[in-house]
């Protein structure tokens, strides 16, 4: 049986690593390199946080979560495996939820005036918010899971 932390904190950095990755790559993707980046119209850096927000969020709840399910149906971990439903359900709402944060950060970057970013200032912004969704959302996704356990 694997210990249930040591389990947690390996999920949750596989899931820093894919949303920093899928965080990298839209931005490459919806910027390309576009320099300096617009924080409001055309680019629309500050709106892009919401879309950002829930798509990250969800996958960083989801597939760890059914990674987790998986594992518990094989035997893997202990515990009675959880509907994909409720797994589904849940990534949802999570998401959701991390769409505030992405509000919040909008609402910072208004009251701090900022017009432009270099290029490269932009991608680390949005690498690391994408490293701090995966930071914050996969662990209630997965202890969700464990706890059924």
């Amino acid at each position: 049986m694997t210990d249930r932390r040591a389990y947690l904190r390996k999920q949750t950095i596989i899931s820093i690593v894919i949303t920093m990755a899928i965080s990298a790559g839209f931005f490459l993707l919806v910027f390309g390199r576009t320099d300096p980046i617009a924080v409001w119209g055309p680019d629309n850096l500050a709106l892009d946080f919401l879309p950002q927000s829930g798509a990250a969020s969800f996958m960083a709840a989801l597939m760890p979560a059914l990674q987790t399910r998986s594992a518990i149906a094989k035997g893997t971990l202990p515990g009675t495996p959880p509907s994909v439903e409720s797994i589904v359900l849940r990534a949802v709402m999570l998401a959701v939820l991390a769409l505030a944060l992405g509000g919040g950060v909008i609402g910072l970057l208004t009251l701090s005036g900022i017009a432009v970013f270099p290029w490269t200032t932009a991608f680390a912004i949005k690498v690391a918010y994408g490293a701090l969704l995966g930071l914050i959302i996969t662990p209630p996704a997965v202890r969700a899971v464990l706890m059924r356990g």
